[in-house]
């Protein structure tokens, strides 16, 4: 079995994608994600995670990021708003990350689908 892979695009990872559960109903705040995904790589130990992720417009309040996350826009608008008011809109083709720790207002605003690396278990 050979140790490289090729990642689909956007479009090539449609179909392959499933049903995922991050956003939790107690943090949902409103619409309705209707989320999917396809993991590239997974550790091990599942604490590390590369894959491609799909959500339709919401908005939920995350409490506390657990673990480190970069995440490349392919398609669509993401808004994070800090509790002190700061807030950072990304659109395709942008790059960000979130540390752990983080809390906010996560706001999808249209159809967002992102490549993203996920490191969980991280101390905030």
């Amino acid at each position: 079995m050979s140790k490289i892979r090729a990642v689909p695009t956007a479009a090539a990872a449609g179909p392959s994608m499933t049903p995922s559960s991050y956003v939790t109903a107690g943090a949902l705040r409103g619409g309705d994600p209707r989320e999917m995904e396809l993991a590239h790589v997974v550790s091990d130990d599942e604490r590390l995670t590369v894959g491609v992720w799909s959500a339709e417009p919401y908005a939920e309040f995350v409490t506390s990021h657990e673990g480190y996350e970069y995440t490349l826009v392919l398609e669509g608008r993401v808004t994070l708003t800090d509790p002190d008011g700061d807030v950072h809109t990304f659109g395709a083709g942008d790059a960000f990350t979130i540390e752990p720790g983080w809390s906010g207002e996560y706001r999808v605003n249209e159809r967002l689908v992102k490549h993203f690396v996920y490191y969980a278990g991280a101390e905030a």
